[in-house]
């Protein structure tokens, strides 16, 4: 497309420090395609001599065929494209001798988190948690390692520490590094040999960096170390789009460019040539109210159109079935399913949408994975209470909740495949309290058995006290207990849909075959509605946006304390709402999970939508 003013300059600064703000459809790929042509044809700078960098795989694929596009030889071909990652693995490669089976894949590096648990004698019943705990590992490499004074989100500081020195010892151990270990050892061999610095220095004179405001400490101190002495760094990104801060990015690094880089231009790119003029009023009224970013405002190229939506539903189950209607309102009208998104602020809000959709015949697809909460541990747990009662008699199956809650029951009382109640009576018989326990275990079992699925949710939790176990589990990690009874208060809530055990068990192995089936969907091969986080969805665009579940607690999150995490998830909201290009319906719930909430503040700042 024809550049307008502000992209036409800001392809055309070429030497020195510049800072590009591009705010949502403001066209920064065609600049930064622009400017790389331009340096290369009209500066005549070699194009080997070219760095573009950009935050992933995909997006450096898509910045190169589009300079491919343009290009008219092989020579201005030549231009080095790439991750972080894969730039200084390249560097270490050339300098090191680094190879690829060095490097450790994301799923090894969370089996050596659980082997290293295991090791410290823990126990991860969250199959969720080594996970988290590998990426949070991540997030304090990239910060510089672990300081004294660091409170981990994960488990508490002790167990943290322990895990993040014996993760390091065995990688150690086993000649492997991981993401973050690249960067820290390509920043030691540029301090510790100048001449591989300068080579590098000399190989890419012109750098340009996409996404900006998700880079890291880390990364930055690399990128001012290749760009000095002459500093043509162009950087390109918006801040009110920072939301990867779990990851270790810091948007106050974009903010503090100008201050490491007086002379640095800088140029606003506020057109915004996506969404209809009413969807970018009302993303400018919300973004407004953080104080921690550049003073800018987009204005829209496009007309008002429909304007934004705002509904309030007595429960999930009302605003499921809403959104199902109202797309099948607009399939009937001709609208593609592929170009329509459902945005969750977490993943885990997702099942009974997908269950409303699989009821309503919508097709739909999980991008970047499905966090069914039927995967959860505190479910299993309880779901294996229920399978009990209802004649399941494997042994893994008595194993996985026998001490939970605490009966104080050994494990090696069970030795037979199969599980009788009658057994298990007799091995504890010379010890009242076991048998008592046992007794109460087998009349909990009875009563489950006899209930709805409600009903044995609510009576598991409270009656047989697998609510005091996850308080207990709580403590020992070091977070709230609402982390995990939130959980078990959705599946309440799902379980209160289905008359008998048999149609719910049915509807759960229905979802975990969609889920299958589905997982990472390409949309361009089938249509079919996009089910996606607010994370997920950064960078992509659709005519028709809905955002479920706009109440406080949800958006912005429970654990949204501070004003820097308000902003966070402020920013978060404002990229789910900038993905919308034709309609945007923003719905929430008076109740959810059987408490009541209020609207999100975030809807309240962007209400008046005049």
């Amino acid at each position: 497309m024809d550049l307008n003013n502000e992209q036409q300059k800001a392809a055309d600064t070429v030497y020195g420090p510049a800072v590009v703000l591009a705010g949502p459809g403001s066209g920064k790929t065609a600049v930064i395609t622009r400017r790389t042509i331009k340096l290369i044809r009209e500066e005549h700078i070699p194009a080997g001599n070219i760095l573009v960098v950009t935050f992933t795989r995909a997006a450096a694929e898509e910045m190169k065929r589009r300079v491919y596009r343009e290009a008219r030889s092989e020579e201005e071909k030549q231009v080095t494209f790439g991750t972080f990652h894969s730039i200084f693995f390249k560097i270490l490669r050339f300098a090191c001798n680094l190879d690829a089976s060095a490097v450790i894949r994301e799923s090894d590096a969370v089996r050596f988190i659980v082997s290293c648990g295991e090791r410290l004698g823990m126990s991860f019943e969250d199959s969720e948690m080594p996970g988290e705990i590998r990426e949070e590992i991540g997030k304090v490499k990239s910060l510089g390692g672990l300081k004294k004074g660091y409170f981990p989100e994960t488990c508490p500081p002790e167990i943290f520490s322990k895990l993040y020195e014996a993760y390091g010892e065995m990688l150690k151990k086993n000649r492997l590094v991981d993401f973050e270990d690249m960067l820290s050892m390509t920043e030691e061999l540029f301090m510790n040999r100048p001449e591989v610095l300068e080579i590098w220095r000399e190989k890419f004179k012109f750098i340009m960096i996409d996404e900006f405001q998700d880079i890291n400490p880390l990364q930055y101190r690399l990128v001012r170390l290749l760009a000095e002495p002459e500093n043509n760094i162009f950087i390109v990104g918006d801040d009110d789009q920072a939301i990867y801060g779990f990851r270790g990015s810091d948007p106050r690094i974009m903010l503090g460019f100008e201050k490491d880089f007086p002379e640095a231009k800088k140029i606003i790119l506020k057109k915004n040539y996506r969404s209809q003029a009413g969807i970018v009023k009302a993303s400018e009224r919300l973004i407004g109210h953080n104080s921690n970013r550049f003073d800018k405002r987009m204005e829209a190229v496009k007309p008002a159109g429909t304007l934004p939506e705002f509904r309030v539903f007595e429960d999930r189950g009302e605003e499921c079935n809403a959104m199902a209607d109202k797309i099948r309102e607009y399939r009937a009208r001709g609208w593609d399913y592929g170009k329509m998104a459902v945005i969750f602020r977490t993943n885990r809000l997702a099942g009974q949408t997908a269950s409303a959709f699989s009821a309503a015949g919508i097709p739909f697809s999980f991008k970047g994975g499905f966090r069914n909460i039927y995967s959860h541990f505190a479910v299993r747990d309880v779901l294996s209470y229920i399978k009990l009662a209802l004649g399941d008699k494997k042994r893994e199956t008595v194993l996985g909740i026998i001490n939970r809650p605490k009966r104080y029951i050994k494990r090696d009382l069970f030795t037979k495949d199969v599980f009788d109640m009658k057994d298990l009576k007799t091995a504890v018989m010379g010890n009242p309290s076991l048998y008592e326990a046992a007794e109460k275990l087998e009349y909990d079992l009875a009563f489950i058995a006899r209930g709805t699925p409600a009903s044995a949710v609510i009576y598991i939790r409270k009656a047989v006290g697998y609510d005091r176990y996850l308080e207990e589990y709580a403590g020992m990690k070091g977070t709230r207990p609402e982390e995990f009874t939130e959980v078990l208060d959705r599946l309440r809530e799902e379980a209160s849909c289905f008359r008998d055990f048999d149609e719910w068990f049915s509807f759960m192995t229905r979802m975990k075959n969609e889920a299958e089936r589905r997982q990472d969907m390409d949309r361009g091969e089938d249509d079919a509605v996009t089910v996606t986080t607010m994370h997920g969805s950064k960078g992509l665009e659709y005519d028709l946006v809905f955002i479920p579940d706009a109440n406080e607690g949800v958006t912005p999150y429970l654990k949204a304390l501070t004003k820097d995490e308000e902003e966070q998830e402020r920013r978060m909201f404002y990229v789910a709402v900038t993905r919308a290009v034709e309609r945007l319906h923003i719905y929430g719930v008076r109740r959810l999970n059987g408490k009541d909430l209020p609207i999100s503040r975030f809807v309240k700042e962007m209400l008046d939508f005049s």
